[in-house]
């Protein structure tokens, strides 16, 4: 619990349950009655396991702002992180424009690092806003509206068939499998899991097996796209595959869909190879195109601004995550952070580690937490970051090649929102 003059930042208590579902419907859903939103949470707890509600109180016991903390890990380098979700960021209609959310927000994060929490993630409603926390635009999930009919029908498609309850522990194997070829997949927790499973109108799983062994499956949804309405479509909400085989077997799965569903959404990311295995590369050409105005060519997918991390601790982070295989040498970081104030420290990288030094470096990286977690990532490169003046560096610029070639990775990519 913390104290301002005239606000009280605190856990979320039963005796809290309507303001805090009023909070909400007014921020996402403000055409619904506070009756019916109540109706539809029905007895939902404010802190359901792994999901705990956090508030602002004002003086006369008034709830002010709400966001939802979820407790979870996540993969990078195969290496689980500590992570702080951050979900359900509200503030009063009448009390916008006051500082409140950044408020919240700075306490939320300083009981991350009360806490041992190194990263923390969320989906933004402005990414500015966040930016000016420290969180930093991280991943962007690529999505291609792709006709049936141009999906190879690979001969692989035989051996998907209809998921089976028997399969669970299987599927959740897989996931955790799959998971460490990646980076910023999350450790899934039994709640998360739960919802997974249980059944939803127009949602279904698909499983590959080889010889009993699952190696693949899908997650499907069936939809009339917008705006026309017209075709029925299938929206793939997630997929994994364990081999090359299960991946063909999928997309061929898909392609002999062909006689009843016009367009397959296929969510993925961004180096993906799907593209490259399409008969043609556009987009479906029965939907409506939106305008591209760069000489003529073929529409095929679109990006979406995705997630933002950001480094909670900053330090501990660095000293947890592998490295490419480098020529030893060493950089002090002098970081920029509005919560957590400037922080200067010396980072010694070697073959495959880095580690704290106890001396100032001769070479001085300046930047903000939120292009370091870019940098930490690998969504950005320093020398890019230097050419645009996003960073600062005192010393011998040639150790910003082998700071990226230390730092080269995957970038991060998570098929669960929040």
């Amino acid at each position: 619990m913390t104290h301002r003059n005239d606000l009280t930042f605190r856990l979320a208590e039963e005796r809290d349950r309507m303001q805090f579902i009023n909070l909400a419907r007014l921020s996402f859903i403000p055409t619904t009655a506070l009756a019916d939103a109540e109706r539809e949470w029905g007895d939902y707890p404010i802190n359901p396991t792994g999901r705990k509600g956090w508030v602002v109180e004002d003086t006369v016991g008034n709830l002010v702002a709400r966001y939802r903390h979820l407790e979870f890990e996540l993969l990078f380098e195969g290496v689980r992180f500590s992570m702080a979700g951050v979900g359900g960021v509200a503030v009063a209609i009448d009390q916008r424009g006051k500082g409140l959310a950044q408020w919240m927000l700075s306490q939320a994060l300083r009981d991350f690092r009360e806490q041992g929490i190194l990263l923390s993630m969320l989906y933004p409603f402005q990414h500015g806003f966040y930016r000016k926390l420290g969180w930093a635009w991280m991943g962007a999930t690529q999505q291609f509206r792709i006709s049936t009919r141009h999906i190879y029908p690979f001969s692989e498609r035989a051996k998907i068939a209809a998921y089976q309850p028997s399969q669970e522990e299987a599927l959740k194997t897989l996931y955790g499998q799959v998971a460490l070829q990646h980076n910023g997949w999350l450790c899934r927790e039994p709640w998360w899991w739960e919802n997974f499973f249980k059944p939803k109108g127009g949602r279904e799983i698909y499983s590959y097996t080889e010889a009993g062994t699952l190696l693949g499956y899908l997650v499907l949804e069936f939809t009339h796209l917008e705006p026309e309405k017209k075709q029925l479509a299938v929206v793939v909400r997630e997929w994994a595959a364990l081999s090359a085989s299960a991946y063909r077997g999928i997309l061929g799965f898909l392609g002999s869909l062909r006689d009843q569903i016009t367009t397959i959404v296929w969510n993925t990311y961004p180096d993906d190879p799907f593209p490259y295995l399409l008969k043609e590369q556009q987009r479906d050409p029965s939907l409506t195109m939106p305008p591209f105005d760069f000489n003529y060519m073929h529409q095929l997918g679109i990006m979406s601004g995705g997630f933002m991390w950001r480094l909670v601790n900053a330090q501990q982070a660095i000293a947890l995550r592998p490295i490419r295989p480098v020529s030893p040498f060493s950089l002090t970081f002098h970081l920029t952070d509005s919560v957590f104030g400037e922080e200067k420290f010396t980072v010694e990288f070697g073959d495959g580690t880095m580690q704290l030094g106890s001396h100032p470096a001769s070479t001085i990286l300046k930047t903000s937490i939120d292009h370091l977690v870019q940098m930490f990532s690998g969504v950005r490169r320093s020398q890019q970051l230097y050419w645009t003046g996003e960073l600062e560096l005192e010393g011998d610029a040639s150790l910003l090649a082998q700071l990226d070639t230390a730092w080269d990775t995957q970038p991060p990519f998570c098929w669960d929102a929040f």
